[in-house]
């Protein structure tokens, strides 16, 4: 049990800063360290009795300290301030995070326009500010229709920004539609060529970690310098250096956003536990990384993002040894058993924070992650050849491209049969019995593979699946030319007499999440802003992608 040693003092720090954050105050958080000193000292732990009064004490008062000069701020009616992190959010909408100087942590900013803001550059904002309905350490959220951009980014912040910038370019001419988001969001974080439907797809199948750099991505790199540098017969501590050296350019590529910060860390201590591996256990090396990340950032204490990495961490650490016993009775290859135990192990334990984020949980998540597991490897490791490849004269990337291209392309079209397979999402009841329910069924799980169930719970999911598309079954397609249709340019103010159907070629605005029809009852689709859309005889309509 000695990896277990830090354990108490990683929760204990992660529930102080919590509460400190929620409730701004200190009391709570005194209390708590309390509770857990004297817990220790009825166990005769003395040197743990230390560690979580210590440890717990200082990231309490990190976090109040940052507290306080959150709430003493004041914000002028024109900030300034750099940009640290941009996002899309949808058609004429984006959020900044924006970094001021004094506050101690960032400020989201809504822009509501067309405006793209680079990241690291120096901008002045003017906008309404209101109060976050989200929980940390600032308590202010501000929207403006634009922002006034004082200073480009320059030096290596402005050459990272080139390198993004190209890269995308590159990826736009060379390869197809389905590869374009996922290329830049694997290997460098850049999402801004993934549109909503295509977000909302991985989300659903349960791969969102892999449309963005996550801890994989880490692993991958650093081992990958590793497993090079061993081929040179070269010793560990050197491929130890070097692999390091890929982590902070990695890192200074993708930026320091928190995503990118807790895969970092992560990826760290797995290399610290490779050099070390008879004294660094991996849960020791998880708690660390907790702790040391609490430090650094208190806000990450309440963020889904910090916590659904560490929960997926510690649940392939402690449950992959069960569950790769369990499968490897099944007779499947031996990569195919890993690949399983690992998308099972995090998929249980973080459904029921899914469930609280959500509301939805993903069904298909093991089934979609297992399948594109073999792609992800050669997309991180030839997408980060492309980009050096970007950097020099000739278009030596294409080559790369395109080799990287039916990864993508599979990962892709993973995604977008799972969304669509029956129940691939389900809505999980409100309140605490619904939570509950999520967690009982993730515990059966576990305990079904352990007692090697796994073809009986196969054969009933598969079961549940096909009286679930039976009954989803949409009712039968009508021929538009069979219910009188019209095609116009605008919607019409009036319908004409007769009319069944309604098509509008506009291409204007954001696709939409749901059927329309006009006041009359009349359907009315826009193919070329809403993509297919088929008319059933109970006059239901159904989007090809799956929106409605």
């Amino acid at each position: 049990m000695r990896e277990l040693r830090l354990l108490p003092a990683a929760l204990l720090s992660w529930l102080v800063v919590l509460s400190v954050i929620i409730t701004r105050q200190a009391w709570v958080a005194v209390a708590l360290i309390a509770i857990a000193v004297v817990l220790m000292a009825m166990l005769k732990q003395w040197g743990q009795a230390v560690t979580v009064s210590v440890l717990g004490a200082a990231t309490a008062l990190v976090a109040r300290g940052r507290v306080q000069a959150a709430e003493r701020f004041i914000f002028p009616e024109a900030i300034t301030g750099t940009v640290e992190s941009s996002k899309k959010l949808g058609e004429g909408l984006s959020i900044i995070r924006l970094g001021v100087e004094g506050y101690p942590t960032v400020v989201p900013v809504i822009i509501n326009g067309p405006q793209e803001v680079p990241r690291s550059a120096r901008v002045l904002v003017e906008g309404s500010a209101a109060d976050s309905n989200r929980p940390g350490l600032g308590t202010v959220l501000i929207t403006t229709p634009e922002v006034e951009v004082l200073q480009e980014a320059h030096g290596y912040a402005g050459w990272v920004n080139r390198v993004r910038d190209s890269f995308a370019e590159s990826v736009v001419r060379h390869v197809g539609d389905s590869s374009q988001g996922l290329i830049p969001g694997m290997v460098l974080g850049d999402t801004r060529l993934q549109d909503t439907v295509e977000e909302q797809t991985y989300i659903d199948t349960g791969l969102s970690h892999l449309s963005a750099v996550s801890g994989a991505n880490v692993s991958i790199t650093t081992t990958s310098v590793m497993v090079v540098l061993a081929l040179l017969t070269i010793g560990p501590r050197i491929q130890l250096g070097w692999a390091a050296v890929a982590l902070v350019v990695f890192v200074s590529l993708v930026g320091t956003e928190p995503s990118v910060l807790r895969a970092a860390v992560t990826g760290m201590v797995g290399l610290a536990a490779v050099v070390n591996s008879r004294r660094m256990e991996p849960v020791h090396g998880l708690c660390l990384a907790v702790i040391g990340l609490l430090f650094w950032d208190s806000d990450l204490a309440v963020q889904y993002g910090f916590i659904l990495s560490v929960v997926a961490t510690a649940g392939i650490v402690m449950l992959f040894p069960l569950l790769y016993r369990a499968l490897s009775g099944t007779g499947w290859p031996d990569i195919l058993v890993r690949a399983v135990a690992v998308a099972i192990a995090a998929d249980v334990v973080t459904m029921p924070i899914i469930a609280v984020m959500a509301g939805r949980v993903s069904l298909v998540a093991v089934l979609a992650n297992v399948l594109v597991a073999p792609a992800v490897a050669p997309v991180t490791v030839v997408g980060l050849i492309a980009v050096i490849l970007t950097l020099l004269p000739g278009g030596l990337e294409l080559l790369a491209l395109k080799v990287v291209e039916p990864f993508t392309w599979w990962i892709h079209h993973v995604g977008v049969f799972c969304q669509g397979l029956p129940i691939a999402t389900v809505e999980v009841a409100e309140g605490v019995t619904g939570i509950l329910w999520v967690v009982v069924i993730c515990c059966w799980v576990i305990v079904g593979v352990h007692l090697r169930l796994v073809k009986v719970m196969a054969l009933a999911l598969v079961g549940v699946l096909v009286v679930q598309w039976n009954s989803n079954r949409p009712p039968a397609v009508v021929d538009p030319a069979t219910v009188g249709y019209v095609v116009v340019d605008k919607l019409p103010e009036a319908v004409p007499p007769g009319t069944g159907l309604i098509i509008v070629t506009d291409p204007d605005g954001e696709a939409a999440d749901r059927p329309t029809a006009t006041r009359e009852g009349v359907p009315v689709m826009f193919p070329n802003r809403d993509g297919e859309v088929t008319l059933h005889v109970d006059g239901s309509q159904h989007a090809a992608d799956g929106r409605f």
